[in-house]
């Protein structure tokens, strides 16, 4: 199970905004997955249409993969209730925690397929 404990507002990270974007927030999403901790972090920004648009990355180490590999282990749809709750946050929007949300069941290693 995957449980969404909270969405920190960090300082404006402009070194990372995209050109012709405007900042709305840099943020940590702070998160178990099987009962384990983890965070990740990226920022929210506007573009030139008015959209919203995540960027993730995960400072201070600098891995962009963690989020594909999270986005991977989530079931489908899952992540994009996440980037919800992100794109909330940057509204002002108050978001309510724990969030708890489905991850795909891998099968074990040398099982037959039902």
């Amino acid at each position: 199970m995957f449980v969404l404990l909270n969405i920190e507002t960090l300082q404006p990270d402009i070194l990372n905004l995209p050109a012709n974007t405007t900042h709305k927030l840099t943020f940590k999403v702070v998160f178990t997955i099987k009962d384990v901790p983890d965070t990740f972090t990226g920022i929210v920004f506007e573009n030139a249409s008015g959209d919203l648009q995540l960027d993730h990355f995960n400072n201070p180490r600098g891995n962009r993969r963690k989020v594909i590999t999270l986005k991977n282990k989530l079931a489908p749809g899952s992540f994009e209730q996440i980037k919800q709750a992100i794109f909330a946050t940057s509204r002002g929007e108050s978001v309510a925690y724990p969030q708890q949300l489905d991850i795909l069941q891998r099968r074990a290693s040398g099982t037959p397929r039902a």
